[in-house]
């Protein structure tokens, strides 16, 4: 949640930062370069900007760098904002609010952050896994494949959402309007998340303390940095988190 806002709060930033003229050329060339994909079918296009997330998001669990590129690819999606505002001649907080006000980018934004944050706790995972047992980063890449299960799945549905979004809002005059009506069926998409994070972390715990070799490591410490001996109380590993478990998936 916390990258989730600081992705929110650096595309504003940067979209208002003023373009040098070789960025403004280098973002009006890469803006250019997704007319191909623009007026390819509808089945191209959720292909493309499927292979083209996803393959962000794989980049972003790269452990220890994740941040640095999810900062890169956050400071591109901002500048090409920028440049589709001024190619188009309308102010920033129009093109801000044309990216915001449509529910596909609700959806790539968290997974980007999900990312993000993996290749956060990889890092604990791995630490943990060279200092006190392999049992450590077994765990964490268990998570791992949760966390990819999860964003490949928002991400099919936020390319699917995308192309719709593209194709009602060409498709007649009055279309940009009823663009916003994807927002219903995103609803429906959200409460899916929800539950499928909910029940992966609730379920997780059990799992692990099943294939235990003690069966005594307990289900609640928290999923974050290494802890003492005395702090962790007998719990077997970084990765679980009651606060995880209440809040649920990024919106």
């Amino acid at each position: 949640m916390a990258l989730f806002i600081v992705e929110i709060g650096t595309i504003v930033f940067v979209s208002n930062l003023a373009l040098s003229p070789s960025e403004l050329s280098t973002y009006e060339n890469q803006y250019n370069s997704l007319a191909p994909v623009l007026n390819s079918s509808a089945s191209g296009q959720v292909d493309a900007i499927f292979a083209n997330n996803i393959k962000v998001a794989t980049i972003e669990l790269v452990p220890a760098f994740g941040l640095v590129l999810l900062g890169l690819s956050i400071y591109e999606t901002a500048r090409v904002v920028e440049v589709i505002g001024v190619m188009k001649g309308v102010p920033v907080a129009l093109a801000l609010a044309n990216l915001f006000i449509l529910p596909s980018t609700w959806l790539e934004l968290p997974a980007y952050a999900i990312a993000a944050a993996e290749s956060v706790y990889l890092v604990f995972g791995i630490y943990l896994g060279f200092k006190k047992g392999l049992r450590y980063l077994v765990r964490e890449l268990r998570f791992l494949l949760v966390s990819l299960l999860l964003i490949v799945g928002v991400l099919i549905v936020a390319a699917v959402f995308e192309v719709s979004e593209i194709q009602i809002a060409t498709g007649s005059p009055d279309g940009a309007f009823y663009a916003l009506l994807t927002w219903l069926p995103f609803g429906a998409v959200l409460a899916g998340v929800i539950v499928f994070w909910r029940r992966a972390r609730r379920d997780a715990p059990d799992i692990e303390a099943r294939d235990a070799s003690g069966g005594s490591s307990q289900d609640g410490e928290d999923r974050g940095a290494p802890q003492t001996e005395s702090e962790k109380g007998g719990a077997d590993g970084p990765t679980y988190s009651p606060s995880r478990d209440e809040g649920g998936a990024t919106p």
